[in-house]
């Protein structure tokens, strides 16, 4: 029996009810991690622990920190009766990565961070024998491109592009010229 809180539009509980189900996940409210949720350095985390961060992956207050993954706060999309955060996508990922390498080796040459990620996504949602592909540029709205598919599709090219990653990423090659110039040609490029 899963326990289920109802709220309305303003947050506060409308309803309490039980819901039976065979299998069910549940996630919790994400927060920072450990090492950081609970620094008392101001400037440094949200209040959810995140790590703040300017448009170049630097946090504003302590400039030699960048930060870069699901530990970035990234503001809410929107206002919700449930607070929760913009979800962030492995290519939305990488793209923070390209911009902050760039940053860094600009800063240790002496220049100032002027790299800034796309944060597009791109993702292949895998739902055992489904799935569903979808494409946002940018992630964050106002949005350029929106798209989404679902089928049996998906769960077949996302294996595909496991034994892809799996393969470039051994090979040390984050992103190869071809798959640059596919992406560039749909309009999904990592830094804007």
């Amino acid at each position: 029996m899963m326990f289920v809180t109802e709220v309305d539009e303003d947050g506060k509980e409308k309803k309490k009810h039980e819901l039976p189900f065979k299998h069910s996940m549940m996630l919790p409210a994400f927060t920072g991690i450990d090492a950081v949720r609970n620094v008392k350095a101001e400037g440094l985390i949200n209040p959810r622990g995140f790590i703040i961060v300017d448009e170049h992956q630097r946090n504003p207050t302590f400039k030699n920190i960048y930060s870069v993954g699901v530990c970035v706060a990234l503001p809410p999309v929107e206002k919700t009766p449930v607070p929760v955060g913009t979800p962030k996508t492995g290519y939305m990922i990488e793209s923070m990565v390209t911009a902050t390498a760039h940053n860094i080796a600009g800063e240790l040459a002496g220049k100032e961070p002027h790299e800034r990620p796309s944060l597009n996504a791109l993702c292949l949602a895998d739902m055992g024998d489904s799935g569903i592909a979808f494409l946002a540029v940018p992630q964050i709205p106002p949005r350029n491109t929106t798209w989404a598919q679902q089928g049996k599709w998906v769960h077949l090219a996302k294996i595909g592009f496991e034994k892809y990653f799996m393969r470039k990423i051994a090979k040390g090659i984050s992103e190869p010229y071809y798959e640059k110039m596919i992406l560039k040609f749909m309009g999904v490029v990592r830094l804007k």
